[in-house]
């Protein structure tokens, strides 16, 4: 019987993994809009830069997963560089937006079927029933065991490379992009390049999630390499390929706020048949967005169930395959339940936002973190130092805090410029999560470690002795 995870992930998975939660199909949707606020063809500047900020905190995490290599590390950097109640709260919190992000992408997966196979009587009930499945294998895939989770994301994961450069590289050959009417256009300013960057930071989002794998990796030191590898390809993959899409569109369809923006360039570019073919890719990247989301959310809640922050129940692991099924269960119907509330309400783009405005807040912390910890434990082995001193810790702090500003001061808009809602509406609602996280560590915390110590002690009761 296991009562331990299993270290047999290479820094292939590693990679496939940290990415994989980026490559969502709502990361179509972020790399329009960015082509959109700054000239379209121009766009590869904006995501450089965002993913040039996320390499800085890429480089954090790779500190302080050095120090911690642990399913908990999140929570375990926060509590040593600061104290637990306050790490708790916020791990809590990253735990539930990051099963939230689930659900609103299979909400936008469920509109790809939807709004472009044509195939469906009910959409409403269609839509929910796709979402569902659709969590239920990657349920499935997670429960079976990390061996075949993590091939699954590695088979997945590279497909999805290969296809959008392969796709990518030939839209660019095909199509006449003028460069230089985009440099003269009015949208090519340093405030709108620097403005469509902090969008661009969304389609980065989740590249640290793969943190709570170092247990199960044949050499933790994998995770800090792995997060900044899959930044680079993530960086090289976005970059092409929103400008590719950008210049596959025509006016209206720029115009029009379509949600399936990626199966318009393709049937633009290709006709029915490509349209088809990235139907199955939105299918694919869902799943890599699913696969790599419930495999770190699941570990980290295991790891906060096994410190009695969250109830034992989430740290069991199943017999043969070493799996946490418990959290990975729990994790299963929260997403389930997010899904037909997202569905019912349609505010999948107030979950989306929220998630990036707090991936800006956990980097920021993150950097602090690295700041307070050298100067705790100056002399504590680390396998990597971020080079140059404080320089990038500090610089990581004030470009994400500026960023998570912008966000909450800005309004969400749709492609046609309509206003669908004032984003200080997102910095009120994480309060209010942010106050219940904190509540539930200040009443429920203190209780479940009550009942661990008199579970420990009746254990230690029960044992017989030895004889002499």
């Amino acid at each position: 019987m296991s009562n331990s995870l299993k270290k047999v992930l290479k820094l292939r998975t590693v990679i496939s993994t940290a990415a994989g939660m980026a490559m969502a199909t709502s990361c179509y949707l972020a790399g329009l809009q960015i082509a959109v606020i700054v000239a379209g063809e121009l766009a590869w500047i904006s995501i450089l830069i965002a993913g040039l900020l996320c390499l800085l905190s890429a480089m954090c995490f790779s500190e302080l997963t050095s120090l911690y290599p642990s399913a908990a590390g999140i929570k375990l950097f926060m509590e040593n560089a600061f104290n637990e109640k306050s790490a708790i709260a916020i791990g809590m919190f990253y735990v539930i937006l990051g099963a939230s992000m689930v659900g609103a992408e299979s909400y936008l997966l469920s509109s790809v079927l939807i709004d472009s196979a044509g195939i469906m009587i009910s959409p409403a009930a269609d839509r929910f029933f796709w979402q569902i499945i659709f969590i239920l294998i990657v349920g499935y895939i997670n429960y079976r065991g990390i061996k075949i989770t993590g091939w699954t994301q590695d088979v997945l994961t590279y497909l999805m490379f290969g296809f959008l450069i392969f796709v990518s590289l030939y839209t660019l050959t095909v199509k006449d992009i003028n460069y230089t009417a985009a440099l003269s256009s009015q949208n090519f300013t340093v405030v709108k390049v620097l403005s469509a960057a902090a969008v661009g930071v969304f389609m980065y989002v989740g590249f640290e999630w793969v943190a709570p794998l170092a247990e199960e990796t044949t050499d933790y030191r994998m995770i800090g390499k792995g997060m900044m590898y899959a930044v680079g390809l993530l960086s090289v993959t976005y970059s092409l390929f929103v400008v590719a899409m950008y210049s596959g569109l025509t006016e209206e369809q720029l115009k029009s706020g379509t949600t399936i923006p990626h199966i318009l360039f393709a049937r633009n570019l290709f006709g029915n048949t490509g349209g088809l073919l990235f139907i199955l890719m939105s299918i694919i990247a869902s799943v890599t967005s699913f696969n790599a989301g419930l495999l770190n959310t699941s570990r980290f809640t295991y790891a906060m169930a096994r410190d009695n922050t969250l109830p034992r129940f989430f740290s069991k692991l199943h017999p043969d395959y070493a799996t946490p099924w418990a959290a990975i269960l729990s994790l299963v119907v929260f997403a389930i339940i997010l899904s037909f509330i997202i569905l019912v309400t349609g505010k999948y783009l107030f979950i989306i936002i929220m998630a990036a405005a707090l991936e800006c807040f956990i980097y920021v912390v993150m950097a602090l973190c690295v700041l307070r910890l050298r100067k705790k434990f100056p002399d504590k082995n680390r396998s990597f130092l971020i080079p140059f001193g404080k320089t990038i810790p500090v610089t990581t702090a004030i470009l994400f805090s500026g960023l998570m500003i912008g966000i909450f001061a800005d309004s969400t808009k749709d492609y046609a410029g309509n206003i669908l809602f004032e984003n200080f509406w997102v910095a009120l609602a994480m309060a209010a999560f942010a106050i219940a996280c904190f509540l539930y560590t200040a009443f429920a915390v203190p209780k479940l470690k009550a009942l661990a110590t008199e579970r420990a002690s009746s254990r230690k009761k029960r044992r017989p002795g030895r004889s002499v």
